[in-house]
């Protein structure tokens, strides 16, 4: 029989992710998840639900729940939070992050800026590049607001750093993509010629109070097979 205590949503889902790379042709059904995991049925239920809405399956009242077998090669997903360094050893290559700069400022007017804090707000900024198996692959600008006076590691990711400067637990993040040509300065940083076409995402991340925990600016070059950008979404007919 199922456990009826409380279960640790993420950790069901971690669970049941598992199971499924473990036997990748058996879709077991609730009952059996719910066996094999030592959850409710009713956790079971909602963490089906919760793997629904992050594309992982497709649910239709009176059938059997279905996965989406193309996600494993769909490579680094964008509407999901991740870090670079876990992204690129997933797809089986080998990360380095270099820290490119980080310090304090405050935000001023009359300046070129692509957040909408507050003139004044202080910040932490960073400027971190990731390689892929030694390539330039990933530059990061972020702005962390810092509101408590505490040492910050400029290695962690901006979630962390966002939790730790600012006491805001991230829950939604906003992004906005653009194809752009490669300025000087991040071009030389990447080794790349300037004027190279790449993408550029520009990232909002904010708590549930809709407190802002940080602006950051990423411009990518073309990436190898595994980690090329996916979005995964939902389609209803």
């Amino acid at each position: 029989m199922a456990s009826e205590r409380t279960t640790d949503p993420d950790a069901l889902i971690d669970r049941i992710l598992h199971l499924w790379r473990v036997d990748a042709e058996t879709l077991p059904s609730e009952p059996k998840l719910a066996e094999l995991t030592g959850a409710s049925r009713n956790s079971v239920r909602e963490a089906l639900i919760r793997l629904e809405e992050r594309g992982y399956v497709h649910r239709t009242q009176g059938t059997r729940t279905s996965r989406n077998r193309r996600l494993p090669g769909v490579g680094r997903r964008i509407d999901e939070q991740f870090d670079h360094s876990l992204s690129i050893r997933a797809a089986g290559y080998e990360p380095t992050l270099e820290v490119v700069s980080a310090d304090r400022l405050t935000l001023e007017s009359g300046v070129a800026r692509y957040d909408d804090l507050p003139d004044g707000t202080v910040v932490l900024r960073t400027r971190k590049m990731w390689r892929v198996d030694g390539a330039p692959y990933a530059l990061a600008e972020d702005l962390v607001p810092v509101g408590r006076d505490v040492e910050l590691d400029p290695r962690r990711p901006v979630f962390d750093l966002a939790e730790k400067a600012n006491g805001i637990r991230v829950a939604w993040e906003t992004m906005w993509i653009d194809a752009i040509a490669l300025e000087a300065e991040r071009a030389a940083i990447l080794s790349a010629e300037p004027g190279t076409p790449v993408i550029e995402m520009t990232y909002c991340g904010y708590g549930a109070d809709d407190a802002i925990g940080y602006w950051s600016r990423e411009v990518q070059l073309p990436a190898p097979e595994g980690l090329r950008n996916a979005l995964i979404r939902r389609v209803r007919s």
